[in-house]
Order: structure tokens, then C-alpha cells, then sequence
């Protein structure tokens, strides 16, 4: 019998268990360690990357070429931007290389491309048309719709600008993802166009200007500018459509500089690049126009709205998406190569006309049409004219009270029944009424619930009932 029985373990046992507590002790250490890694890795990913290649000339002359290659592949996907494009040819390593892909540019261009190249998808949005346009003037009263409908038919477009992002930002929305490729250039930078021109097969001219300014005049945007964008297009091989937009009425003897200014600019676009197509729209009507919103805008804060002389001068105002549309359809059709196009409307209106139509689509009971002599109107513009050349910061709207304006007025801007229209182009432009001039309605002192059932007593019980 044993009693007080105590169990004693040998030496070996304890050798046994110190040395699987120092092998647990060392995994736990080997993964804090792999944790510890692992995480830092993570974190400094971006950095490490950016170390590498800043420290291997190698590897970023073989990536940078990499994309410049695939860039030149697609011939109208504008993968790199102003600044890649500088900093790549900005190193000196990269001279040899700058030179080399300058060359196969040029034989890429020279090669043959027409507006149907590489034609994805089953049309929309989210397809490709085979159009890569350059749209300059894209910020614009008719350039927003111009890339809406670009890119509504799958188009590519490429929207230089000069104005800050908050101004451009709308554009972007209206493609898909990718689509709508926005850089800033100055239209005295021959470089900048050049650059824009050279990634497109389509390029649309829409830049305009209604008065002077003591950075640009008439004569800079008008005619000048024009001059440049068809130079950079013939030089260009990429390029097959050059559509050029200018006005109703543009003539060399024209009283107006304006519309004289206008005249010039297409001899000049037509002497450079004949197969450009001329569009002349007449004057342009739509929720952000600057021709029927002046009547309502005079109508609602003054009792009469004024006109130039008695109000004769003849116009047949044409929808801003009905012009849209068609320079949008434009690169498809081969018949409009070369050929210049009216775009005006069916009817034909005077100023006194559209006046007493805007009143009565605002409903401005008080307002009546006032004629003011084209003097009054010149001395009135005088001191917002000499402002606006002089001053370096920038002033109001001058709406209708400019000279060129005033000038303007002295002459009829009718399309002649023998010039092409939206006839030739099959399509029928919408009418002065309805939802055409629809937006004149929030001018109307009770907005857009004013109606004529509003004279009846009961028209608010009426309108409680629910539909049946």
C-alpha cells in the first residue's frame, strides 16, 4: 500500500516542454512580424510604387511608351493628358523616345481613317459611333447641346476650354464613363489647338463671341481664331469633317462687325479647308437664350420693353436642339461635305412680333412696346462699350446694348428659298409656340400654376378633386 504517493517528473520532460514553448513563442513572433509586414506594405503601397519609378528611368521610359503606343492605337481615346504629355517629353532620358513615337504618330495619321473607325456597340450612350469629335465653343449656349447629342449617339468628345472646372463641370454627365475628355487651351496657342485637332476625325467650331472685350475682339474670335483651327485641320491627317458654325447674315458689307466679322471667318475657314461645312443658324431660341428671355427680363422689371427704331427688322428664330441635331448628324452624311447650310425656322417674325409674344407668353399685363431711337441706344452703350475695353475685371452682360447690336438692326435676317436648310437634311424645324417657348412661363407673376382657368371662382376647389 502506498501512502503519500508523489509523482516525479524527469529531467527529459522538462527539456521537452521548453523547447515547444520557445517553437509557439517564435510562431507568434513570425506572425506579428508577417502582420506588421503585410500592413505596411499595404499602407505604403502607393509610395513604394511612386519610389520605383522615380528611381528607375528604365522602367518609367518602357511605361510611359507603353501608353503613348496604346494611346496612338486607338487614334481617338485621349488616354494622356496636357500634363503627361509634357512631363513625359520634359526628361531628358526621354528624348530619344519623344522622337521616335513623334515619327510613328505621323505614320499613324497617315494612315487612312474614316469617321467609322473601329464602330462599337449597338449604338446609345455606352457604344461607339466610330466619331471622335473636338468640339471648340463647347461651354456655349449651342455647344452644350452639341455634346449632348454627340454623345447620345456614342460619340467621342474632346472639349478644349478656357474657363475654370465649375464652368465645364455640366458637360461631363452627358456621356458614359470616359467620354466626354475636357483640357484647358487657349485659342492663341497654335500648339494647343494642334494638340485637340490632331486626336479627332471630326472637329466642330461653335466659338463666338456677341460683344468685345479688351482681351478678345471680334476680329480674334471671328476670323482669326477660324484661320488657326482650319490650318491645324489641313495639316492634320486624322481629320476628315470640318464643321464650321457662323450666323444668318454674315456678310462682308454688312453695317454690323458683328456679322462682318462672321463673313470673314468663313471665306477664311473655305480658303483653308474646302470640305468644311458652313452652318449659318438664325437666331437661336431656348431656355438659356439671350434673344426672347432680354424681352421678358425688360418686361418683368420695367413697364415697357424697348426696341431698336420701330422694331422692323425681320427674323425667323429657330430651337437651339433643332440646330444641335443637326450638326450632330452632320459627319455622317457625305452630301453636306463643303456645302453651307441656313438653319431658320418656318415663320418668319419682326422684332415688334417676338416682343408682343413674349409679353403674352410672361403675361405681363402692364407691359407695353416702346420705340427708342438707334441714337438713344448708342449713347446708352458708349459707357459700358469703353468699360468693357479698358477695365481688367470682368462686368455685366451687355444684353442688347451693344453698338454692333444697334447696328444689327438695320437689316433683315431671312433664310433666301434657293440656300440649304433642314429640308435638304430631312427634318422639319419646331414651331414658335408650345413647349418650344415654354420657358417664358416662369417669368409669369404666379409662375408656371397661372392659367387661364385661374379666373374661375371654384378653379382651386376644381383642381383638389383627385383624377378619376
Amino acid at each position: 500500500m502506498l501512502i503519500g504517493f508523489k509523482s516525479v517528473r524527469s529531467p527529459h520532460f522538462y527539456t521537452q516542454e521548453k523547447v515547444k514553448e520557445r517553437e509557439r513563442k517564435r510562431e507568434r513572433d513570425a506572425g506579428s512580424k508577417a502582420s506588421l509586414v503585410m500592413s505596411y506594405s499595404y499602407s505604403s503601397k502607393r509610395a513604394a510604387g511612386i519610389f520605383l519609378l522615380r528611381n528607375n528611368e528604365k522602367k518609367k521610359t518602357m511605361m510611359m511608351m507603353k501608353m503613348m503606343r496604346d494611346f496612338e492605337a486607338s487614334a481617338s481615346s485621349p488616354t494622356l493628358t496636357k500634363s503627361h504629355r509634357r512631363r513625359f517629353y520634359s526628361s531628358p532620358a526621354n528624348t530619344e523616345s519623344a522622337s521616335n513615337s513623334s515619327s510613328s504618330l505621323q505614320r499613324h495619321f497617315e494612315k487612312e481613317l474614316p469617321v467609322d473607325f473601329e464602330k462599337k456597340g449597338t449604338g446609345g450612350r455606352s457604344s461607339y459611333s466610330g466619331i471622335t469629335a473636338a468640339v471648340f465653343g463647347s461651354t456655349g449656349f449651342l455647344g452644350r447641346y452639341v455634346v449632348n447629342h454627340l454623345a447620345k449617339n456614342g460619340s467621342r468628345v474632346l472639349v478644349p476650354t478656357r474657363c475654370s472646372e465649375n464652368h465645364r463641370q455640366h458637360l461631363k454627365p452627358m456621356g458614359d464613363l470616359g467620354q466626354i475628355v475636357q483640357f484647358d487651351y487657349s485659342m492663341r496657342d497654335d500648339e494647343a489647338i494642334k494638340y485637340a485637332v490632331e486626336r479627332a476625325n471630326v472637329v466642330i467650331n461653335m466659338v463666338g463671341r456677341e460683344w468685345e472685350t479688351r482681351n478678345f475682339s471680334f476680329e480674334d474670335v471671328h476670323r482669326d481664331f477660324p484661320r488657326r483651327l482650319a490650318e491645324a485641320c489641313k495639316e492634320s491627317s486624322s481629320v476628315k469633317r470640318l464643321i464650321h458654325v457662323s450666323a444668318l447674315g454674315a456678310d462682308v458689307n454688312a453695317k454690323s462687325k458683328y456679322y462682318r466679322t462672321k463673313a470673314e471667318g468663313d471665306e477664311e475657314v473655305k480658303r483653308i479647308f474646302p470640305r468644311a461645312t458652313i452652318v449659318k443658324p438664325a437666331k437661336l431660341i431656348g431656355v438659356e437664350d439671350r434673344f426672347l428671355n432680354v424681352f421678358a427680363e425688360h418686361a418683368s422689371k420695367f413697364p415697357f420693353v424697348p426696341l431698336t427704331g420701330l422694331g422692323e427688322s425681320k427674323h425667323q428664330p429657330v430651337s437651339v436642339d433643332d440646330v444641335a441635331i443637326a450638326i450632330s448628324q452632320m459627319p455622317y452624311d457625305e452630301e453636306t461635305v463643303g456645302k453651307e447650310y441656313v438653319l431658320a425656322g418656318e415663320k418668319t417674325f419682326t422684332m415688334e412680333e417676338l416682343a408682343k409674344l413674349t409679353v403674352d407668353a410672361g403675361r405681363f399685363r402692364s407691359a407695353r412696346v416702346a420705340y427708342i431711337p438707334k441714337f438713344v441706344y448708342k449713347l446708352l452703350s458708349a459707357p459700358h462699350e469703353f468699360l468693357l475695353n479698358r477695365v481688367p475685371f470682368p462686368l455685366p452682360t451687355p444684353k442688347g446694348l451693344t453698338r454692333s447690336f444697334v447696328d444689327a438692326q438695320d437689316a433683315d435676317y431671312v433664310k433666301k428659298p434657293n440656300e440649304l436648310g433642314f429640308k435638304e437634311l430631312g427634318m422639319t424645324p419646331a414651331k414658335m409656340d408650345g413647349i418650344t417657348i415654354d420657358y417664358l412661363r416662369s417669368y409669369r407673376s404666379g409662375g408656371y400654376l397661372t392659367n387661364p382657368l385661374a379666373k374661375k371662382e371654384n378653379f382651386h376647389e376644381e383642381a383638389r378633386v383627385p383624377l378619376r
